[in-house]
């Protein structure tokens, strides 16, 4: 696994990162293997296999042979034998197996941190002449060095850190960049080439305080290393780098300002250190006074490293920037940095180890209050960056201390830790710091954290759960020397259960959750340092949780909240004529009860168009497609045939569609007529937006759009056509009752037919691309994976010269995507909206290498954490100044729907290549953290607020649509097998029985994923329409009712399906449809070699319709439908 080499071409072969294919495949150019490694694997190997031969036959003198012959010195050997010797009937076969896996723990080798092999030497000699250049020592760099890190010699900050392999690479801020020309603050009105020399910008290693006097009930006083006011501040002498080259220290007391209110100051050192596979960031603040303490109520060291994107082409993008991200588990927290390309070394922040000799008390916390990762604040008008919308935020990781912040700014929100303070004493001194490593990439996190003796803590399915899941499992690996103790605690108390596994190792345990609760959880775990560690006392870990409703009863409610409540009547009153049709929604509306959104100035907010405007119509056409009403139908051929589709007869003006089935930008504009006219209908249905517009349209000079860009267009302008964005979700609207009216019997649609509304999802496909033209067509379009599911349909059902047309249009879009650096384009330098459709005709089109690109961009921006607020939320931070209600500028997005619709291209991916489980495991992230986004009273939100001062959901729904739609595209109960955890399921829940016909399993065999069990599993997410069986390589998809159960038999390839009807549409039949989604050529069967029958085998599936099978369905009983792969693999005698 650790040949770059071999790794490469492995993934460059099949699409995947080869998971399987390292445990068996031995590479041959592996530079980094310790010596003796192959010695120990053999003994590790002869000793498993002696185990388990024992096992097996039973006989002691077997293994008691071999392991004396293999091992004959070893007491780890000659434990196992005595273990194994244990006559046979005081011995159970499970027994032995748990026994032997705690002796063979003893030899497990101590993990080792991964350094990449160093460049060649002009690259590396290039890269410090550079450094000199701009006034940094350069440590490390050398044979052995992880890392070469730039240290600013007027400063002791750290403005470069470069992996050994990539010394031309830096995640940091660049210090200057001629090629990137921007504004920052107080640069003037001309852009300026980068140039961070000044004072005002924060580097790696500034520091801000929050102190006061202890003992002290007054305010804090807040000082930092940075300000803002000329000259630099710089250390009273440069840094001074120790002979070995490895090292620099400075005395940078003189760069904290203002001086302290109170006693005689706070005494600063700064030391970077660069030893082998780590980089070290050490402060240590003494306390000067000899008579006062001074209480520490906030601490934070900034963390500056380049997620800028303003002034860059994609490609600068993506070969100088990365993204950053946290993740806020106390002493097991890191920040990970992470290129944008999603390649690796992957570089994670940790915080300073502790010293081994501080005395640590029962909560894990040292005398200076050392707790690890407390808060990431974003440090908002603190630094002169550039902070328009292609800047997230530059951050500040709250190492320790967060009392300060929690009483101040962060008072109106629950923390995501408890916060902190502690106090030094006369004379008193602490250190703090951050330690960097690097990951090979980013699925080897996990590793590279246990390899610096962090533990990891894996919640399965994720972090989000529903309250109906009974399979909920959190597994925790820990370091050699580290050991649980005792039960997590939860906060609020007792909101999720958690009871231990059975056969856990000292390397790793297992917890069953419940939830009891509805909210946020917090699991505190505590573990503690054994005697053979160079560590001692214990260390606390945050696991975050947040507990929902069951998902079904959840989108239901969001149903019923917008039929009623976001429901826009047709009854004329609306002069823009948007009635019939689902609107926009503000949850704080009618004290929390919620109300439609109408009066909103932002036309594409209320204007049935655009990602916010078309949201409802959206949400509920993509809500029918696995948990549909009859009444929700009925609305939506309201809206459709009465507001959104104008047909030859209809006037332009008064609908969102033409009969060129062009789309228009928006529904709600302004014109003279309505703005001379204060008594007319404009005023008297929308007071306030009479108000806004008329303000600046009164006064307008061009007579047309004189207002803010998204306010009052005029109507010409609504009236455009271009923006290719607008078409997709109306091709959902029309699609999804295509297949509501093809798959419910007898259809719930009344005023069109299923042909009708496919040919219409058809032709708006295509006047996407005639009215986009070579604009905004050219880029991946938001829900835009629509189109294939368009395609294959037309196809399913004969409209042949339409899909060919359409066809023909992707043709055409795809040789531009072929023709960029990286096939995911956008408009904008960077976006992370594009990478679902275009991963969807890549794999459509078998352009797998391509597709694997596709996905490794998401997995920069998307990452997989202990956090559900930050696990699976693919980056998003400026649509809440575009679309949402509290606007505090640029800010972290949770759960926004660009974390379901990247979670499209993502788990396509894991089905096809099914042992990728990181992606199986990102994407279950982000639709379960999904459904967080509905209020108590039905209403969706945009997204959770990231700021640490909110932490709460948005008011308006805005662009929330896109969101559901992702999470349709891929919901599904995910069944895989997992090692080391064995047998899992994802949005589902799972009980292993025995072999076939046998009793229920044994623990090992769980463990070891035994294809004779029988796998029953229950799907949990919202729809209950389809089911992914790892094993087979094969999706099932119902179409018509709602999948209850799924059996599972991965030996038989054999497969049980109950079916039972919709509560609100029902059915008298289901659609079955198969898919083998696995590419990597280890599927066990075709389609074409599965039977269908149904009621005990009795009956076949009734024929075929649109390529499906088709059931009979009945009240109170679901049906028993029995899919059989043939033992040949080929299709089955008819």
């Amino acid at each position: 696994r650790s040949s770059t080499g071999w790794r490469e071409r492995m993934q460059n072969r099949r699409g995947q990162r080869p998971e399987t294919a390292s445990s068996y495949f031995v590479p041959q150019d592996d530079k980094q293997r310790a010596p003796g490694a192959a010695v120990c694997s053999r003994r590790l190997l002869l000793l498993v296999l002696a185990a388990a031969t024992a096992l097996l036959l039973q006989s002691s003198s077997t293994i008691a042979t071999t392991l004396s012959s293999s091992s004959s010195s070893s007491s780890s050997a000659k434990s196992v034998m005595a273990a194994t010797t244990t006559p046979p009937a005081e011995r159970t076969v499970d027994d032995r197996l748990a026994h032997v896996e705690t002796l063979l723990e003893e030899l497990r080798p101590e993990p080792r941190l991964w350094t990449p092999a160093l460049a060649p030497q002009a690259e590396v000699a290039k890269a410090k002449a550079e450094h000199a250049s701009l006034g940094l020592l350069s440590l490390g760099g050398r044979a052995g060095d992880a890392f070469l890190v730039g240290v600013r010699a007027s400063t002791g900050t750290v403005d470069a850190v470069s992996p050994a392999s990539h010394p031309s690479f830096s995640y940091t801020m660049p210090l200057k960049d001629a090629s990137v020309k921007l504004h920052w603050a107080d640069s003037g009105r001309v852009p300026l080439p980068l140039d961070r020399t000044a004072q005002g910008f924060h580097h790696l290693g500034d520091l801000t305080l929050r102190v006061r006097k202890a003992g002290s009930a007054g305010g804090y006083s807040t000082h930092s290393t940075v300000s803002r006011k000329p000259p630099l501040a710089t250390a009273a002498a440069e840094a001074t780098l120790a002979r070995d080259g490895l090292s620099s220290s400075v005395d940078a007391s003189r760069c904290l300002t203002p001086p302290l209110p109170f006693g005689r100051g706070l005494a600063l050192r700064r030391e970077v250190r660069v030893a082998g596979a780590e980089a070290t960031l050490s402060l240590t603040i003494t306390n000067s006074d000899p008579t006062s303490g001074v209480e520490i109520g906030g601490l934070g060291l900034s963390v500056p490293f380049n997620q800028m994107f303003t002034g860059r082409s994609l490609p600068q993008v993506a070969q100088r920037c990365s993204f950053t991200e946290v993740y806020l588990g106390g002493e097991a927290g890191y920040v990970q940095v992470t290129r944008t390309t999603g390649e690796g070394p992957v570089l994670l922040v940790l915080p300073l180890r502790r010293d081994r000799r501080e005395d640590v008390g029962a909560e894990g916390r040292s005398a200076s209050g050392w707790r690890g990762f407390e808060g990431w604040r974003p440090l908002k008008q603190e630094d002169r960056a550039n902070y328009d919308w292609m800047h997230e935020m530059l951050y500040e990781v709250v190492v320790v201390h967060s009392e300060a912040y929690a009483r101040a700014e962060w008072r109106g929100a629950a923390p995501w830790a408890p916060p902190s303070s502690a106090t030094l004493p006369p004379g008193g001194s602490a250190t703090y710091g951050l330690r960097m490593i690097l990951a090979r990439d980013v699925e080897s996190v996990g590793e590279a954290l246990l390899a610096a003796g962090v533990p990891v803590a894996t919640p399965l399915p994720a972090a989000t759960l529903h309250a109906d899941m009974t399979d909920a499992r959190l597994h925790l690996s820990t370091p050699k020397g580290l050991e649980v103790v005792g039960s997590p605690r939860s906060d609020p108390p007792g909101c999720l259960e958690a009871a231990p596994l059975s056969g856990g190792t000292a390397a790793a345990h297992a917890l069953r959750l419940r939830p009891v609760a509805v909210g946020r959880c917090r699991l505190t775990l505590r573990y503690r340092w054994g005697p053979a560690a160079d560590r001692r006392g214990e260390l606390l870990q945050f696991v975050h949780y947040n507990l929902l409703e069951p998902a079904a009863a959840l989108l239901q409610r969001h149903g019923d909240f917008a039929s009623t409540v976001g429901w826009l009547p047709g009854n004329g009153s609306d002069p823009w004529h948007r009635g019939p049709g689902y609107m926009g929604t503000d949850a704080d509306a009618d004290g929390g009860r919620g109300g439609a959104l109408l009066y909103d100035p932002r036309v594409f907010m209320a204007g049935h168009s655009d990602e916010s405007g078309a949201s409802a119509p959206l949400a509920m056409s993509v809500k029918q497609l696995g948990l549909p009403s009859d009444a929700e139908v009925g609305k939506l051929e309201e809206y459709v045939h009465e507001t959104l589709w104008a047909g030859a007869s209809g006037r332009r003006s008064s609908f969102l569609q033409g009969a060129d089935h062009s789309v228009r930008l928006s529904m709600l504009y302004w014109n003279d007529a309505m703005d001379k006219d204060p008594s007319g209908p404009a005023r008297r249905a929308l007071p306030a937006l009479y108000d806004h517009c008329h303000k600046c349209w009164a006064s307008c000079k061009k007579g047309r759009d004189c207002c803010y860009w998204m306010h009052c267009w005029s109507e010409e302008h609504s009236l455009e056509t271009w923006r290719a964005y607008n078409y997709p979700h109306v091709t959902v609207g029309y699609w999804s009752l295509y297949r509501v009216a093809r798959h419910i019997s007898p259809p719930p649609t009344k005023r069109a037919g299923w042909r009708w509304y496919l040919e219409q999802a058809g032709r708006t496909a295509v006047a996407m691309h005639t009215f986009g033209g070579r604009g905004t067509s050219q880029w991946g379009l938001m829900v835009g994976s629509i189109f294939v599911a368009v395609l294959a349909d037309l196809r399913r059902e004969g409209l042949t010269a339409l899909a060919d047309e359409l066809e023909a249009i992707k043709e055409r879009r795809m040789r531009k995507w072929m023709s960029m650096l990286f096939p995911y384009g956008s408009e904008f330098p960077w976006d992370s909206t594009g990478h679902e459709e275009i991963h969807s005709w890549l794999l459509h089109d078998g352009k797998v290498a391509d597709a694997n690109k596709t996905v490794q961009a998401v997995l920069a921006y998307s990452t997989v954490v202990p956090h559900w607020a930050y696990c699976g939320s693919a980056r998003r931070y400026w649509d809440f100044t575009i679309n949402g209600k509290t606007q505090w500028g640029n800010e972290r997005e949770f759960h926004h729907y660009g974390a379901t619709l990247n979670a499209v291209a993502v788990l396509d991916s894991f089905r096809a290549f099914p042992e990728r489980h990181y992606l199986l495991r990102l994407g279950a992230c982000a639709l379960l953290g999904h459904l967080s986004n509905i209020h108590p009273s039905g209403a969706y939100s945009m997204a959770w607020h990231g700021d640490p001062g909110l932490l709460r959901r948005d008011g308006f729904s805005g662009d929330y649509g896109p969101g559901v739609y992702g999470y349709w595209r891929s919901a599904a109960a995910y069944v895989a097998c997992m090692p080391p955890f064995g047998w899992s399921c994802f949005l589902c829940d799972l009980a292993v029985e025995g072999e076939a016909g046998g009793g229920a399993a044994s623990a090992s065999a769980a463990k070891a994923c035994d294809a004779g069990a029988n796998l029953r599993v229950t799907p949990r997410d919202a729809f209950g329409r389809r089911a992914y069986l790892a094993p087979l390589g094969l999706t099932v998809t119902v179409e018509g009712g709602r999948l209850v159960e799924v059996e599972l038999q991965p030996r038989g390839r054999r497969a049980v399906l109950r079916v039972a009807v919709h509560e609100r549409a029902r059915s008298s039949e289901a659609s079955v449809f198969l898919e083998v989604e696995r590419r990597d050529g280890r599927a066990p069967a075709p389609t074409s070699a599965y039977s269908c029958a149904y009621d005990e085998a009795a009956y076949p599936c009734s024929g075929r319709k649109a390529g499906a099978f088709v059931v009979p369905l009945r009240v109170g009983e679901p049906t028993r439908v029995i899919l059989q792969a043939s033992a040949s693999g080929s299709a089955p005698a008819s």
